[in-house]
């Protein structure tokens, strides 16, 4: 038996709108090049009336162009991403429709173009931030490069050399919303983002905690303590941050916890306060049986 390989459906659907619009346009350019022929054929009371007929249906048979040009376009895109890519695509692809039939049936233009030129230009200059965080989350939808629910890491000189890090709740044409691990929702401009460096693909911060222990105290009987109550389902860093001098000197150290699955802060609390107490106690018991030198 002769087997055949698997069709893409979405393929073969954005096949079937790329071919419609296809057949809009070239009925829509067979109604535009032969109106006046066609308004040649009848009597002169009728010829107006014919005329404004024939700019109607090219105007249905332009929008049935738009809708499936921007439909193929669209598909296979994110839900929000599709969204704003529509949009666009409509209002732009419209407006060229309507100034192409406008032309087409000999509208002046030259003065509607001269007033939107100069309104644009108003226009972009008093919104030039919001276009621009707008076209980066153009960029950022198209090219993709993390998703709702995905860990991110960002770090740039837009950013003021400040690392920022959550998890992706919403990416909007404007801005790209995260949620901290301690529980911050942090809004940062796509035009801020698509400038900075981005790292993506570890696993989430879960947990992000503070831990001062007395000076010379060991981390490593810590780590793998906390590790060990952790599992290893959890990734567990903590890296020495700060030490005061003195008798009486403190280590500062920051405690870091990622994981695909979610951390209660209060069980994390207890577990490195029991760490701590199990790691001092096997660094005593370590510098008891040490033998002399």
């Amino acid at each position: 038996m002769t087997s055949f390989p698997p069709v893409d459906g979405g393929a073969s659907r954005r096949g079937h709108h790329l071919l419609r619009a296809g057949l809009a346009v070239l009925v829509l350019l067979v109604l535009l090049a032969l109106q006046h022929d066609l308004v040649a054929l009848v009597p002169a009371r009728y010829q107006e009336a014919l005329r404004l007929g024939i700019v109607g249906a090219a105007a249905l048979v332009g929008a049935q162009a738009v809708r499936e040009s921007v439909t193929a376009i669209t598909r296979g895109l994110d839900r929000q991403a599709g969204v704003v890519l529509r949009n666009l695509s409509t209002w732009i692809l419209s407006i060229l429709l309507v100034l192409w039939i406008a032309s087409t049936v000999g509208v002046n233009l030259s003065g509607l173009l001269l007033g939107g030129a100069v309104v644009g230009v108003v226009v972009a200059t008093a919104s030039q931030a919001s276009l621009g965080n707008f076209f980066a989350g153009l960029v950022l939808m198209v090219g993709r490069p993390y998703r709702v629910g995905s860990p991110l890491r960002l770090r740039g000189a837009a950013l003021g050399n400040v690392e920022y890090e959550g998890t992706v709740v919403d990416l909007g044409a404007l801005y790209t919303t995260l949620v901290t691990a301690s529980g911050e929702t942090l809004r940062l401009p796509n035009s801020t983002v698509v400038t900075s460096a981005v790292v993506t693909g570890e696993a989430p911060l879960q947990a992000e905690v503070e831990l001062e222990l007395p000076r010379g105290t060991p981390l490593r009987p810590i780590h793998q303590a906390l590790q060990q109550r952790l599992g290893e389902q959890r990734q567990l860093t903590i890296t020495p941050k700060h030490l005061t001098a003195g008798e009486e000197g403190r280590l500062l150290c920051q405690v870091q916890v990622r994981s695909a699955l979610p951390v209660d802060r209060t069980w994390l609390a207890d577990a490195l306060r029991e760490a701590v107490e199990l790691g001092s106690e096997g660094a005593a018991r370590d510098e008891l049986w040490r033998p002399a030198s």
